[in-house]
């Protein structure tokens, strides 16, 4: 999937992975709407350095089961 759709999963609350991740890697979003990974590491919002800069990959995104 898209990292838009991606996002959109996040937001509902749920969990993503990129092709790219280790596994048990995921990212979602806090109650705060702040990016949080798997170990708790919260990362800024959207337009933060973290999504718009380093998860820099536009597609092969994956909802986490």
């Amino acid at each position: 999937m898209t990292k838009q759709e991606a996002y959109a999963l996040m937001e509902q609350g749920k969990k993503v992975r990129h092709q790219y991740y280790s596994d048990g890697e995921w990212v979602t979003l806090d109650k705060n709407r702040q990016i949080q990974t798997e170990e708790g590491y919260t990362h800024g919002n959207r337009f933060g350095e973290f999504w718009a800069t380093i998860q820099h990959w536009e597609d092969g995104w994956e909802e986490v089961k």
